[in-house]
């Protein structure tokens, strides 16, 4: 079989799987289109060994400019294709195996916003005036969801208005892998928040399935939020970009500084195993501050 077919076919097959997301697809299609824009698609599966695979790998790092965790994530897609190729019996051994390029990832821990800058933000999200137009009363209204709920900003676009719950205070969750939770909307101002953009919804004869919408009336998209997100961050006065993720990360962050079981953080974030969640258990450089102060506060005292 040549790599174009085997290529093919994998896709072909992904695509019908059940607990894939439509974004996991397009991920793979693209990783796909790449390897093949570098090993010509008619080469056969058994003679892409290791040192093609290396040559890929060096053409993404050096050719391509990539960082490593993007080559890493790259990579993996077509670690899946070989082991794949392996399960169907059409190869008997995975060039992969003899692989030992090692793609050094550099130790980072998650971006969160410190307290101070999560109510700035926070209080430009609430305040929703009536000069506001629709959209900006859209995308307020979705950024204050992000800040109270750590929800991954496609998940955030996802929501249809069968999935909230309003009088249980819940939204149901698409996450990753097509599992679905729960979220809580435990906040007063963020109920308050999402009535009011419903009322404001209904007044504007919006008819689209999606709850948060594009000025176009269609389903808000993630570059929508970034984008907004990024100068609602600037209006804040805000030094650093503010992305999406940084906001999960502040979410999970402090959850666990309130003394929030790490289980239930992890069922809140969506995350399959609780390795995940454990990246989150470091201390902000806040909160170190905080829990020192009440320390030596509490020693004083002693004294």
């Amino acid at each position: 079989m040549k790599l174009h077919q085997a290529c093919q076919a994998f896709l072909s097959q992904h695509q019908a799987a059940v607990n894939l997301s439509e974004h996991s697809i397009r991920a793979y299609h693209t990783d796909i289109r790449n390897l093949l824009s570098v090993v010509p698609g008619d080469t056969l599966l058994q003679d892409v060994d290791r040192h093609i695979l290396l040559s890929y790998i060096r053409h993404l790092r050096d050719t391509r400019g990539l960082k490593e965790t993007s080559i890493k994530r790259r990579v993996a897609c077509i670690k899946l294709l070989f082991k794949w190729a392996v399960q169907q019996d059409i190869l008997t051994l995975n060039p992969f195996d003899k692989l030992h390029e090692k793609i050094k990832l550099p130790r980072r821990l998650p971006r969160a916003l410190d307290r101070g800058d999560a109510h700035l933000l926070k209080a430009l999200a609430k305040r929703i005036t009536p000069t506001d137009s629709f959209s900006h009363a859209s995308l307020k209204t979705a950024i204050l969801l992000l800040l109270e709920t750590g929800l991954r900003v496609g998940e955030l676009c996802a929501i249809t208005l069968d999935d909230l719950f309003i009088e249980d205070a819940r939204i149901r969750i698409h996450g990753k892998g097509n599992r679905q939770r729960f979220v809580y909307l435990l906040a007063p101002q963020l109920q308050h928040s999402l009535r009011a953009y419903l009322e404001r919804r209904l007044c504007h004869g919006q008819t689209s399935s999606f709850l948060f919408l594009s000025p176009q009336g269609l389903a808000l998209t993630p570059n929508h939020v970034r984008q907004f997100l990024k100068k609602l961050g600037e209006h804040a006065g805000l030094t650093r970009k503010v992305t999406p993720h940084m906001l999960r990360h502040t979410c999970a962050t402090q959850w666990l500084e309130a003394g929030l079981d790490i289980r239930y953080v992890q069922k809140l974030l969506g995350h399959h195993s609780i390795s995940t969640t454990e990246i989150y258990t470091h201390v902000s450089d806040q909160g170190l501050r905080e829990a020192l102060g009440r320390a030596v506060g509490e020693g004083r005292r002693d004294n």
